[in-house]
């Protein structure tokens, strides 16, 4: 009963945080003289990738490290194609030129990367700090064009911004904690129905901690803010591929499993090249696209269950 309590006590925080950082954001932008999409970058990104960080760095810990991999590999993909497609099949999103330009190419780079450094079965604390290291262009691009935007606008007069950040502080606080708590005791269910380390990283850790950016995206959909939906996708992608687990490998090496490299990776970098396809073709993401990708997450989740793998050359 108290695990079933915190499960629907942890939803309601994830959408309370989730509508109080959504209404933030434009808030802060106008605050920082920066667009909506620099804040998504900059902030909510690295915000809503903490479960992925904590969730993994605690598997790695407990000796764990096929269930860290795992949740970072799956909960990319997630990201990438369910979460995307639900909110594309909800409204189609116009997505911008810095979107299709910058943030699409960085994330199948971040995941090709990732590929490449896992082919010899372990991340090592070198792999970790080139994976970091090769965060800093990305994010120096991003505070560049920040830079130039602050410079371009005119101040704008913030009655009271301490307590908008205060408040996107508490919001994406509440996303974090209801996030661990749904993790948590989902995690400990499927542990009672015997599934493997790594099913539980790539399944209910991985969709677990993918429940921030989804409740972030979704919310901007509902709100036809469609830079922050797109934008919150990307950039938490880059991020957790490059910085969380280029952080996670420096502190502990990680073995990585050959159904990860064989089979997730491959996947993950293929539904990013399409992903990037679509946003590219017509400057939308349409719902026949979002369908697309809705289907390759389904046969995601049947690879995890029914076991196989896809040749790699």
């Amino acid at each position: 009963m108290l695990s079933a309590f915190l499960f629907v006590l942890g939803i309601a925080c994830l959408w309370g945080g989730t509508e109080t950082v959504l209404r933030r954001i434009p808030k802060l932008a106008a605050w920082l003289r920066v667009s909506p999409l620099v804040v998504t970058v900059m902030l909510v990104a690295v915000m809503t990738s903490l479960p992925e960080f904590c969730v993994s760095l605690f598997a790695a810990l407990r000796g764990q490290p096929a269930a860290a991999v795992g949740n970072i590999v799956g909960s990319n993909f997630v990201t990438l194609t369910f979460v995307a497609g639900l909110c594309a099949l909800w409204r189609p999103i116009v997505v911008g030129p810095t979107l299709r330009e910058r943030e699409s190419s960085w994330m199948i780079l971040s995941a090709a990367l990732l590929l490449v450094l896992a082919m010899d079965g372990t991340l090592s604390r070198t792999d970790g700090l080139l994976l970091m290291a090769a965060y800093f262009p990305y994010f120096r691009a991003t505070l560049v064009e920040a830079r130039q935007q602050r410079a371009a606008a005119e101040a704008v007069a913030a009655p009271h911004p301490w307590l908008d950040i205060l408040l996107f502080a508490v919001g994406v606080g509440l996303v974090v904690l209801g996030s661990n708590w749904i993790v948590e005791h989902g995690s400990a269910m499927a542990r009672r129905l015997g599934m493997s380390d790594l099913l539980v990283g790539v399944t209910f850790y991985a969709f677990g901690t993918s429940l921030p950016e989804l409740a972030i995206a979704l919310g901007a959909v509902l709100r036809r803010q469609a830079d922050v939906t797109l934008g919150e996708i990307y950039a938490s992608n880059i991020f957790t591929g490059l910085v969380v687990a280029g952080a996670l490998c420096a502190i502990r090496p990680l073995p990585v499993e050959p159904l990860i490299v064989g089979r997730d990776l491959p996947l993950l970098v293929f539904a990013g090249v399409l992903l990037q396809l679509f946003v590219t073709s017509g400057g939308r993401f349409v719902r026949s696209e979002a369908a697309i990708m809705v289907a390759i997450f389904a046969l995601f989740l049947t690879a995890q269950f029914m076991g196989f793998s896809i040749s790699l050359p």
